[in-house]
């Protein structure tokens, strides 16, 4: 039987969907699958350069004016929903839509009965009304819905036979390199965070940090253009012991200088539905700190491999920094407990329950 998956992606970037669907597409080619893929820019993502690959560039992207990106946004729709209408003849084809929003495919895909999945990585605290309508379709017309997280799978009201949960895992090329590396206690220590240049992430919590802890080192990773960066900081105070790199998208050399990896995302905000890049430090033997919010939890169990605390209260996040990091024997237990909790994400696991969802195990 003919495997044959049309995957489609708005937004091909360096953030956590591209980065989780990369994995998958990998997953599946290596499994005979034969995969279409449509989605926003053949480079500068990680969705680029993927061997097996049948790629089909839908021009998007974002832009600071919110009306010329609406219009951009419902423009892509359209054109997914008539491009998805060519595979009206095409037997055992099955539609994969990463993320909730590229709905203009489900529309087009439930009209010539094809099977439809989607890999469900959100569920925004705010929604707006683009938002609305695309859960409604999620809701409605997916066949199975793949949720990354426990907190993702309770939080969407579906038949119990629609869902699966399917925990994100890294790519056996990621703990390849991670499992080589050997955690140093040094001086002076450093706290990094990875992020997109979004107010709801906790970037000027980090930022505080930095100023009341002058003797940690801090590395603050953006998923970002030089030009935006500038735009945001230009008007902030940035300590001399903070580092401020934009563009990253291979984070293995500042994972390996690594002692301390957090996620301030706000919680009134943003609630994170996993956390890649937590899961990726713990892979390296990093401890971590978290909201105590989200799916991003189910990563992190308190005093063993990290903390899970509120950004808002800055007293608690420093207190819980120079605890971890004050101690060497305390700090290479939690070290090695990160490890152990990273190796429970099978990579095998995930990409077998997908295999299961789309309906070929």
């Amino acid at each position: 039987m003919l495997k044959r998956v049309i995957v489609f992606h708005s937004l091909n970037d360096f953030s956590g969907s591209p980065n989780v669907l990369s994995s998958v597409i990998r997953g599946l080619i290596s499994r005979g699958f034969k995969l279409d893929l449509y989605t926003s820019a053949l480079s500068g993502g990680y969705l680029s350069g993927i061997n097996g690959v049948n790629y089909h560039k839908v021009s998007y992207q974002f832009t600071r004016n919110k009306t010329v990106t609406l219009l951009r946004f419902i423009i892509s729709q359209i054109r997914y929903f008539f491009i998805s209408l060519q595979y009206i003849g095409h037997k055992d084809v099955i539609f994969y839509i990463n993320t909730i929003m590229p709905f203009g495919a489900t529309l087009a895909a439930r009209l010539i009965r094809k099977r439809v999945i989607y890999h469900v990585h959100e569920n925004p605290v705010r929604k707006n009304l683009i938002h609305k309508i695309a859960l409604s379709i999620m809701l409605r017309c997916a066949h199975k819905a793949i949720f990354v997280s426990e907190y993702l799978f309770n939080s969407y009201r579906m038949e119990a036979e629609r869902k699966i949960l399917v925990y994100n895992a890294l790519i056996p090329d990621f703990t390849a390199i991670s499992g080589k590396h050997k955690m140093v206690y040094k001086n002076p220590q450093i706290i990094m965070m990875a992020s997109s240049l979004k107010i709801f992430k906790g970037i000027n919590v980090f930022l505080e940090l930095a100023a009341k802890l002058p003797d940690y080192h801090f590395l603050l990773a953006l998923n970002a253009h030089d030009s935006d960066m500038n735009k945001y900081f230009k008007r902030k105070i940035i300590p001399q012991n903070m580092e401020i790199l934009s563009g990253t998208n291979d984070l293995h050399p500042l994972y390996k200088k690594a002692n301390l990896v957090v996620n301030l995302s706000l919680p009134n905000l943003c609630i994170e539905s996993f956390g890649l890049t937590i899961l990726e430090a713990m892979s390296y033997g990093i401890p971590v700190i978290v909201p105590p919010a989200g799916g991003i939890t189910e990563l992190v169990e308190d005093g063993i491999n990290g903390y899970k605390v509120d950004p808002v209260d800055l007293e608690s996040l420093i207190k819980r920094i120079t605890w971890i990091l004050s101690d060497e024997e305390r700090y290479f237990l939690l070290s090695s407990n990160s490890r152990l909790m990273a190796k429970k994400f099978s990579y095998t696991n995930m990409i077998n329950k997908i295999e299961q969802a789309l309906g070929y195990r």
